[in-house]
C-alpha cells in the first residue's frame, strides 16, 4: 500500500488556538471559504444583504459582501435601512402622495369634462343652423329678430374675451 500524503481529515478541537502557523493559515483558508458560501447562499435565499469583514492573524482583512460589502457598511454607518417599517411607512407615504396627486387630476378632468359638455350644450342651442355661427356674415342676415339674436352673441363673446384678457393679464392664468 502506499503512504498517504496528508493527514486527511482530522477532527479538530473548537476550544483552542491551532498552534502550527501552517496549519492555521489552511484552516483559515477553508473555513473562510465555507463561510463565504454560507453568506452568498444566505443573501441569495433570503434577499439580504449581507456585509462580513474579517481580519487574519496576519493582519490581512477579508470582506464579503452582497451587494458589495462598502454599501451595506454605509447602510449600516448610516443608519439607513435599518428597519423594515420605516421603509414601509416611507412607501406608504409616497403612495399616498401619489393617490391625491391621481385623484385631484382625475377631479380636474372631470370638471373639463363637464366645462366641454355646457359649452357643447350653449353650441347647440343657438338658433342658426350651423354651430359656426360667428362665421355668418351679418350684412346678409335678412330677418331683424337674428340679427339681434347674432348681434346679442357678438357683445357677448366680445365681453367674455375682454374678461378673458383681463383675467390673464392680471392674475397669470384662466379664472
Amino acid at each position: 500500500m502506499s503512504s498517504k500524503k496528508n493527514k486527511g481529515r482530522k477532527k479538530i478541537n473548537l476550544k483552542k488556538k491551532v498552534e502550527k502557523y501552517k496549519e492555521r493559515m489552511v484552516t483559515f483558508s477553508r473555513r473562510q471559504k465555507d463561510i463565504y458560501t454560507n453568506l452568498s447562499e444566505l443573501s441569495l435565499l433570503c434577499g439580504a444583504d449581507v456585509g462580513f469583514l474579517v481580519i487574519s492573524s496576519t493582519g490581512k482583512p477579508y470582506t464579503f459582501g452582497n451587494p458589495s460589502f462598502e454599501a451595506v457598511a454605509k447602510r449600516f454607518l448610516n443608519g439607513e435601512g435599518s428597519s423594515l417599517l420605516q421603509q414601509d411607512a416611507q412607501h406608504k407615504m409616497k403612495m399616498e402622495e401619489l393617490y391625491k396627486v391621481y385623484n385631484s387630476l382625475v377631479e380636474k378632468i372631470a370638471a373639463e369634462e363637464k366645462k366641454l359638455m355646457m359649452a357643447k350644450a350653449e353650441a347647440e342651442a343657438l338658433p342658426f343652423e350651423s354651430n359656426a355661427w360667428w362665421k355668418i356674415d351679418p350684412a346678409e342676415v335678412k330677418e331683424e329678430k337674428v340679427a339681434k339674436q347674432l348681434l346679442e352673441k357678438y357683445e357677448e363673446l366680445y365681453e367674455k374675451l375682454q374678461k378673458e384678457i383681463a383675467a390673464r393679464n392680471h392674475g397669470g392664468g384662466v379664472p
